[in-house]
């Protein structure tokens, strides 16, 4: 199908009890240069009257009041759900309530991504909200160790030329309706497993496996403040981020690239472990051994997603392997 020269986009926030960040992110979405777009506002069960709020002071965006928190995952499913009940929509851009994005950042992606078809998703710099010299990302990876990692994070560097990335970062990042309608899981874009944390990750490596690209455009820029709902429970990201790892390898990945990554995957958790009990560290280290214990039965719920995966796989474990460089 032949794109429209100023497509529809649909941007989907998620929130839970993020009522002191909405009016900075919605401002910096209604200031876009680019004007055609909608915005979705999904709630995952505030009990700080962001749903009225919203409704309230901005009445032009569509609420999806989820009544419970059902996590970061089931939220912005429901949102692309949302987005995609209209045929016009082509593009579906994900930003964080921590987050703000440039007056260009819309218009600079939709720009790249019409002349990029057979593309799933495009981010550009992410700064630091506090700290614009420092990054945040320029796209997430998979490293050969099973490290799922933001490319560039906390670098004073330049970042780097436009690029394909092995993933983009889901707190400010573009879509295609094209990719997302390819997805062999219905209308489970994210991993509902997951919950919470790597549910990007596990979107980038099922894109790069599948053949579409990710891509870090060089070009404007969002802010990022990072965990302003999980750094409430500490804890919380740790137990998250070390129960999906395994579950999100081994859906995603060939048995020849699980086992290189087995060696540097046990040394990283070894020395993560030490590092924590050296700094007696005890809510960390309990949160991360809860979260090894917790993802091996996930593994099993993986096996039905990782059988469907492998038939959908068209980049071989050459290919694979160089892009989870870092």
């Amino acid at each position: 199908m032949k794109q429209p020269p100023h497509p529809l986009v649909t941007f989907i926030v998620v929130g839970w009890n993020n009522q002191d960040l909405l009016e900075g992110c919605f401002a910096s979405i209604k200031a876009q240069s680019y004007s055609n777009f909608s915005l979705v506002y999904v709630d995952n069960g505030s009990t700080d009257n962001s749903v009225s709020y919203v409704r309230d002071s901005h009445p032009d965006i569509i609420v999806v009041d989820m009544g419970k928190n059902e996590g970061f995952a089931i939220g912005n499913n429901m949102g692309i759900a949302k987005a995609l009940e209209n045929k016009d929509c082509r593009y579906v851009a994900l930003l964080n309530t921590d987050a703000t994005i440039a007056e260009d950042w819309l218009r600079t992606l939709i720009s790249f991504a019409l002349s990029h078809p057979h593309s799933g998703s495009f981010q550009t710099p992410t700064y630091d909200y506090y700290d614009h010299g420092t990054l945040d990302s320029y796209g997430i990876v998979v490293d050969h160790c099973g490290r799922a990692m933001q490319l560039g994070y906390r670098s004073k560097d330049k970042p780097p030329d436009t690029r394909i990335v092995f993933g983009t970062n889901a707190a400010a990042t573009l879509f295609s309706r094209d990719f997302l309608d390819a997805q062999p899981f219905k209308n489970e874009y994210f991993d509902a497993d997951m919950w919470m944390y790597l549910e990007d990750v596990d979107m980038a490596a099922r894109a790069t496996i599948m053949g579409w690209n990710s891509w870090f455009v060089n070009k404007s820029a969002a802010y990022h403040m990072g965990s302003a709902s999980s750094s409430k429970n500490p804890g919380f990201s740790v137990y998250y981020i070390y129960r999906n790892n395994l579950p999100m390898l081994y859906k995603n990945f060939p048995i020849t690239i699980l086992i290189r990554m087995v060696p540097g995957l046990v040394a990283t958790d070894m020395r993560t472990i030490l590092n924590l009990i050296k700094g007696r560290d005890r809510t960390a280290l309990k949160a991360l051994v809860r979260g090894r214990l917790n993802g091996i039965p996930l593994l099993l719920r993986m096996q039905k997603k990782r059988t469907i995966l492998r038939k959908k796989r068209t980049v071989n474990t050459r290919e694979l392997w160089q892009l989870m460089k870092t």
